[in-house]
């Protein structure tokens, strides 16, 4: 359960996730044309409840929780290498935060730091491999 799944190339990804209440750096790709499931190069971080967005042709990771903790942590999943990346971490800690791409910006919006609910959002620019705040969202205003 709470695993992150996305689409790239035409192939459906679940990424980590907990069985039972252990959570699971394996990553599966699902081939739709002929109904059959691949395992790929596993996370570096095993996690449940992260967000993921595609850019580039490329998987972005963000986040998600350990079985201690929250996770500030990032990784990139290259399909073309088969292989995981570290970038830089967030600057909170995110569990079950959205994760989307507009532009060229990957967005990281609300989620649980291990103790309250979020209402902020990061912005990581793949080019400088950096995080930074965006503007309070879900303000009361």
């Amino acid at each position: 359960h709470q695993a992150a799944v996305c689409e790239l190339d035409g192939f459906m990804y679940v990424i980590g996730g907990a069985e039972s209440w252990n959570c699971l750096n394996s990553v599966e790709r699902y081939n739709p044309e002929n109904n059959t499931w691949t395992l790929v190069a596993p996370m570096n971080i095993a996690r449940r409840g992260a967000g993921v967005a595609v850019y580039e042709g490329k998987l972005f990771v963000v986040g998600g929780f350990d079985g201690s903790h929250a996770l500030r942590c990032v990784e990139m999943y290259d399909p073309a290498r088969n292989e995981w990346r570290m970038l830089g971490s967030m600057n909170s800690p995110r569990s079950n935060a959205g994760a989307a791409v507009l532009g060229d910006i990957i967005y990281a919006v609300g989620g649980f730091d291990g103790n309250d609910f979020l209402n902020s959002v990061e912005a990581y620019n793949p080019k400088t491999d950096e995080w930074s705040p965006c503007a309070d969202a879900f303000n009361d205003s």
